[in-house]
């Protein structure tokens, strides 16, 4: 497998991480600690067309493929995650949920306003939903905990179960009885909610795809936000190996710096590694999904490793900090936090060791 960039792939590689670099690393630690929704930071990534990364140019979006979506995340992550988990779950769990099973009419009037920002999207997907049919209406009641980008969402895609299965609705923000800003200890500033849903009433149009086939919706859009929290393990993992070099060499014991010492090269070659190879396991699935090739191994393996390899990483920068890397003055301690985030978001690591076991059972 190719896994080299194009240059159109290099172009936006490097205009990322230098957006990432002037404008939103200055800003991420106070980010962090406000743990708010970044209005002002995902205004000026709508600009460059990173709120609808994966939408088709005739409805205003970028149109990139798979491969430069992962590069944008994982530049992102490298400076600040949180940004980079409201972008998958703009893109994965809510634009591409529209773009394949909307109709004609709903993709035209959301994807737009999605891609320019004048719209935030997210999913929400929970047991404890139920949609009532009355008529030729429906009432969804429930709740559910732990949604990315709810603090700020305009629209909500809820699978709620009817009658036989799953079904998706589209719900808007002031039909949801309470929205509850829910603190975490990682990916702080993404807009993580509690959502309680009373009898919202909805009619058919709502209905997002084919009625009792919201599991098929859900899949897809998960495997594609895998790949997504795989990119952005990796640019943590990165951001811990960048801030571990830096500081090695800038700090001295015993009169020379830390980075000869024999430990600490030794946590520093595993770190590097490590990210490496997960960086290619999670490219690789990238480009199997852009050349249509079967991905559902592939893109577990890859979150599996990437997302192993960010706490491997985070855990050992704070150990080349020492003590430092314990306290809020230095950015590891946010990296650990965030780490652990990919590990457990969506579709936890158990999961995706269920699913590759499946794949693996097959042959």
């Amino acid at each position: 497998m190719d896994l080299s960039f194009s240059s159109d792939q290099r172009l936006i590689q490097d205009m990322v991480r230098k957006f990432a670099s002037t404008e939103l690393e200055p800003e991420s630690s106070e980010i962090d600690k406000n743990s708010s929704f970044p209005s002002g930071a995902i205004k000026k990534l709508a600009e460059l067309g990173f709120l609808g990364i994966i939408v088709p140019e005739q409805y205003e979006g970028a149109g990139l493929d798979t491969l430069s979506y992962c590069i944008i995340i994982e530049e992102i992550a490298r400076v600040l995650a949180s940004i980079s988990a409201i972008l998958i779950s703009n893109n994965a769990l809510f634009a591409l949920p529209i773009l394949k099973y909307g109709t004609e009419k709903q993709k035209k009037k959301i994807l737009p306003c999605l891609a320019k920002g004048d719209i935030i999207g997210t999913f929400a997907l929970g047991e404890k939903i139920t949609a009532k049919k009355l008529g030729d209406k429906y009432l969804i009641s429930g709740n559910k905990d732990f949604v990315v980008n709810a603090e700020k969402a305009n629209l909500f895609i809820i699978f709620a179960r009817t009658e036989r299965n799953i079904t998706a609705f589209l719900v808007e923000r002031e039909r949801i009885k309470t929205i509850e800003k829910q603190e975490i200890m990682g990916l702080r500033a993404s807009g993580v909610c509690n959502l309680k849903f009373q009898e919202i009433e909805v009619d058919k149009a709502s209905i997002l795809g084919i009625k009792d086939e919201g599991l098929k919706i859900a899949e897809e859009a998960f495997d594609l936000t895998d790949i997504g929290i795989s990119a952005q393990a990796i640019g943590i993992a990165q951001a811990c190996l960048d801030d571990s070099l830096k500081y090695s060499k800038e700090r001295h014991q015993f009169g020379r710096p830390i980075c000869e010492f024999g430990l600490v090269q030794d946590m520093l070659v595993e770190m590097e590694k490590r990210t490496s190879g997960a960086r290619f396991l999670v490219y690789d699935a990238a480009i199997k999904r852009d050349t249509g090739v079967l991905f559902s191994k592939e893109k577990a393996i890859a979150r599996l490793c990437a997302t192993e390899t960010a706490m491997f990483a985070s855990t050992k920068a704070i150990q080349v900090y020492g003590g430092y890397g314990y306290i809020k003055d230095y950015p590891v301690e946010r990296y650990f936090r965030d780490a652990k985030a990919t590990q457990v978001w969506t579709r936890p690591n158990d999961i995706q060791k269920n699913i590759i076991a499946k794949e693996l059972l097959k042959s």
